[in-house]
């Protein structure tokens, strides 16, 4: 840029240190605009420069947001692997199994007081409690559940109504596996189907499960 612009703009560009302000400028992506070649040279080697520093800019940016990213979903899958081991319905499954359910789980965050299921509305969705507390009301009393629990499986498996309402007592991050994506898994795979359908019977027969209801007495304790 010195050469090419040296003799046009000697206030500018008519020393080494000065093109080189203007490349550490132009490269950082800052373009303070106080140096603008002004010959056709000049702005070809500026449009290149320019490119070269956004790839120079976008590369360490990516490298460095992959790393993090990485490092979430490692610690995601750390705590989504806890919660999925201590469920029930999911004991008994080895680590394939249990990776396949993981995929289908969704995010979701309920605030203060918002209530996440209601009492007689379609189950659509079972619910585990990565963060917070939520509290079901049954008929005749309330249960808090915690870090780690769970609600909602056997009405989801059972295409059963809700029996009870559950509402955040605080900022709660819940992670869902909707209904949908719970029988499309056991549709795939035979031998998660038998496996949570012998769960959900045994259940059901020992009258651990109200016959209308999705408020398992194990998940409460």
């Amino acid at each position: 840029m010195h050469l090419a612009e040296g003799k046009v703009q000697p206030d500018k560009l008519g020393t080494i240190p000065d093109a080189l302000w203007w490349s550490i400028v132009t490269v950082g992506t800052i373009g303070y605009g106080d140096v603008v070649p002004v010959t056709a040279v000049g702005k070809l080697i500026a449009a290149a420069t320019i490119f070269l520093g956004l790839i120079l800019m976008a590369l360490p940016i990516g490298i460095i947001a992959t790393a993090f990213s990485e490092q979430i979903h490692r610690r995601d899958f750390i705590v989504t692997w806890g919660m999925i081991a201590r469920v029930p319905l999911f004991a008994e499954l080895d680590a394939g199994e249990i990776a396949d359910i993981m995929q289908l789980l969704r995010a979701q965050l309920a605030e203060s007081g918002e209530v996440i299921v209601r009492q007689g509305d379609h189950a659509h969705s079972m619910y585990f409690i990565a963060a917070g507390e939520v509290e079901v009301a049954l008929k005749k009393q309330r249960i808090r559940l915690g870090v780690g629990q769970f609600f909602g499986e056997v009405a989801v498996l059972r295409r059963a109504r809700r029996s009870a309402t559950a509402t955040a007592l605080s900022r709660t991050s819940l992670l869902v596996l909707d209904a949908q994506d719970l029988h499309a898994l056991m549709q795939r795979d035979s031998r998660i189907a038998a496996r949570i359908k012998d769960v959900v019977e045994k259940r059901v027969g020992r009258e651990v499960v109200s016959p209308k209801g999705d408020i398992v007495a194990k998940e409460i304790e």
